[in-house]
């Protein structure tokens, strides 16, 4: 019973002890990444589509509907939304050819990815228990050929898919058919991008009372949020902060102060991304109408004779369903 005391009043001093300045510097150093990455992304598709005006706003806007939709889509999901938003602000765009530079995208985070991992295999204390591997081969092997099967499976219908739309997919890859306009307009951003992902979670770190954060830890914490990262929703959070209690509590710190800092920094990242993404998305798209949309769909389905007449006049008002009585 003092042990489940101990834990909870170490997660409470998380909270209470919050340091305020790096607090904020860890919060405006999140903000940043989004500023930073839309910039890189937006001189891609600018190099994709050098005749149209493709402007920075209208990437960062997307950017940050495309983090707020990521709290609740796994694997790469809320990457649709932003190509669905972008795709109308490029004149002459099409959603392959969008889509072809996220694709880009999520190629460097693949290869940061197995980077962050080959560090943190090399600073000694590996996210992936590599003797657990050893010792037990055979269950990862199975997750590895399922999962190899899963990305030939996905690459094969991919190609299927995309008949007809090699131009379009070449087309997004245009950056990379001038010489050095990669380096110059995007790897930079995407450093600086990387840089501030490693400021946020120092910041994090001392704001939740780990005044002694190392950047062995920092690397750390960053590797298990990477690959992580296509893991479904709930999957995700819940793996990632046992990742990261395991990490801190092998430093020395107790397991309420690690789940302190794991609970409070994703509570904090998720809210601003869901609570900017409203905003952006209601100046992007501007007002939703759901009832009103939603009552306009159900009259032309009625029309078509799709649904029974179950609803009445009044809902296409916005006053409620009523069933019609039957003659």
């Amino acid at each position: 019973m003092s042990a489940l005391a101990n834990f909870f009043s170490e997660f409470v001093r998380a909270f209470s002890h919050l340091v305020a300045w790096a607090f904020v510097l860890g919060v405006l150093a999140y903000l940043l990444q989004a500023v930073v990455k839309s910039r890189a992304w937006r001189n891609m598709l600018a190099a994709s589509f050098p005749d149209s005006n493709v402007r920075w706003r209208d990437a960062y806007g997307a950017y940050v509907v495309k983090s707020g939709a990521g709290t609740f889509l796994p694997m790469h999901g809320d990457d649709a939304v932003r190509v669905a938003l972008m795709k109308d602000r490029i004149e002459g765009a099409s959603a392959a050819t969008v889509a072809a530079t996220t694709g880009v995208e999520t190629l460097f985070d693949v290869v940061l990815t197995a980077a962050l991992v080959g560090v943190s295999a090399w600073l000694g204390a590996s996210v992936v228990n590599w003797h657990g591997i050893a010792a037990h081969p055979v269950m990862p092997a199975i997750i590895l050929c399922l999962v190899v099967a899963a990305v030939v499976t996905a690459l094969v219908t991919l190609r299927r898919r995309a008949r007809g739309l090699g131009g379009e997919l070449k087309q997004g890859l245009a950056i990379f058919g001038r010489r050095g306009a990669y380096a110059r307009s995007v790897l930079g951003w995407q450093a600086v991008d990387f840089a501030l992902q490693l400021a946020t979670l120092y910041f994090l770190l001392v704001a939740f009372g780990f005044a002694g954060a190392t950047i062995t830890s920092v690397v750390l914490i960053r590797t298990a949020q990477r690959v992580t990262v296509s893991l479904p929703g709930f999957l995700e959070t819940g793996t990632q902060q046992a990742m990261i209690l395991a990490i801190l509590t092998r430093g020395g710190h107790t397991a309420g102060q690690a789940f302190g800092f794991g609970f409070g920094s994703k509570v904090t990242l998720s809210g601003l991304d869901i609570v900017l993404a409203l905003v952006a998305a209601r100046i992007m798209v501007g007002p939703l109408h759901l009832r009103t949309r939603i009552a306009e769909k159900l009259r032309r389905r009625r029309q078509q004779g799709d649904l029974p007449q179950l609803v009445s006049d009044g809902a296409d008002a916005g006053v409620g369903p009523t069933a019609r009585s039957s003659a």
